[in-house]
């Protein structure tokens, strides 16, 4: 006979998970909607244009090609993999309140935006770290401009840090989706993490 009190803490958290009810398109007026509907889609294409003019620039410009610049290259990619291709998913889903495109089309947009999310941020630090050591190492650092192998493993190392630290889990951890209604998305993950700590705590 089935235990109702045995169950797993995740798939208890799962249900006590208040899911969305109504559209964000009931909150607003048609105007409003409309009005945000354009601001995001700006936002979008300023975030691809701009990206595109750093990447054309550091490939036209032999003169860009330093230690430093491949380190914004970097985040230029990233944050125009975000303009391409997490925002125009999320603009829809913000303005509706339901994803309409699929739990796997859902799944593979959660991997790229956490990937180019985190990839940006990991980037931010190095380029913070490259600007530190410029100022208080200058001699060495001069020394050291010629050699491109030190950036490229830097750039591939922000990449593989970055997937692994959500991608796997979004990847391979599959949480009870017959519970998790199909229109959401962003809250699946938001949910995989609340059933980790609760996992955690009842070890402890």
């Amino acid at each position: 006979m089935h235990n109702s009190t045995a169950q797993t803490p995740h798939a208890a958290a799962a249900r006590n998970h208040t899911w969305p009810t109504q559209s964000a398109s009931s909150e607003f007026s048609l105007g409003v909607l409309v009005l945000l509907a354009f601001l995001m889609v700006l936002l979008s294409l300023v975030t691809i244009l701009g990206n595109i003019l750093v990447i054309l620039a550091f490939i036209l410009d032999r003169n860009l090609r330093h230690r430093s610049n491949y380190f914004f290259l970097n985040l230029a990619v990233s944050d125009f993999a975000v303009g391409v291709f997490c925002m125009p998913l999320y603009i829809p889903y913000a303005l509706t309140g339901t994803w309409h495109l699929g739990r796997s089309l859902c799944k593979i947009w959660l991997v790229v935006d956490y990937l180019v999310c985190a990839a940006s941020v990991f980037n931010i630090v190095l380029i913070s770290y490259d600007r530190f050591l410029s100022v208080t190492k200058a001699v060495s650092y001069r020394a050291r401009q010629g050699i491109m192998s030190s950036p490229a493993i830097k750039m591939v190392a922000i990449w593989v840090f970055a997937f692994l630290l959500y991608c796997p889990a979004i990847l391979f951890w599959e949480i009870h989706w017959r519970e998790i209604p199909a229109h959401v998305c962003l809250e699946k993950f938001y949910v995989l993490f609340v059933n980790l700590k609760i996992s955690v705590k009842k070890q402890f």
